[in-house]
């Protein structure tokens, strides 16, 4: 999950400089990410300390503040496009305004059709990401949280989510890398 999760920031526009400055700063080796060995014990202790230092996972800060500890289970998952009505934001303030107080992408896809800008910030980037989702264009696994593989809130990717909202005939056979928790814990993070 950790490998993923980094692999899926690195590619990131807002993360992956930050990254790229985290693994300087920790004198890794890029390798631990881009070329790594899940097998390898020692590179998934830096990978953890990686992922703990760049977004605060393991230190209960940032993302991670009050995200789940014991989990029942990791799963890659196969979602498509009857999904889409499942899947929320995390609370967070621009995602709540995004999705009109919604936390469904689908509500965010319509906020950035009719052209309403949010903090003043451009939906081109969205606007993008779909047409490059229309072409045939794959990103990497998105990351989401169930307590009842009935509904799903997206731990990363919610900017590749929202994408998929916009052209939502192109969510099939979408990989999600799915963490399954209590309802108590999924309820204390989100």
């Amino acid at each position: 999950m950790i490998l993923e999760f980094l692999k899926a920031e690195s590619t990131s526009e807002r993360f992956s400089e930050q990254i790229k400055n985290t693994i300087e700063k920790l004198g890794f080796d890029e390798s631990v990410v881009f070329s790594a060995d899940p097998q390898n014990e020692t590179e998934n202790i830096k990978r953890r300390k990686l992922l703990g230092e760049f977004r605060g996972y393991g230190m209960g800060r940032e993302l991670f503040e009050n995200f789940p500890t014991e989990f029942t289970e990791w799963s890659l998952c196969v979602f498509s496009r009857p999904d889409l009505e499942k899947i929320r934001y995390i609370d967070y303030s621009y995602w709540n305004e995004l999705s009109a107080g919604t936390r469904k992408p689908l509500a965010a896809a319509e906020t950035i059709r009719n052209g309403v800008p949010i903090y003043g910030l451009s939906n081109d980037g969205f606007l993008r990401a779909a047409e490059y989702i229309k072409n045939g264009g794959a990103f990497p696994k998105l990351f989401f949280l169930t307590s009842d593989y009935d509904s799903f809130v997206i731990v990363e990717g919610h900017f590749r989510m929202t994408a998929y909202a916009l052209v939502p005939e192109c969510f099939n056979n979408v990989e999600v890398i799915v963490g399954k928790c209590s309802d108590e814990e999924l309820n204390l993070w989100m």
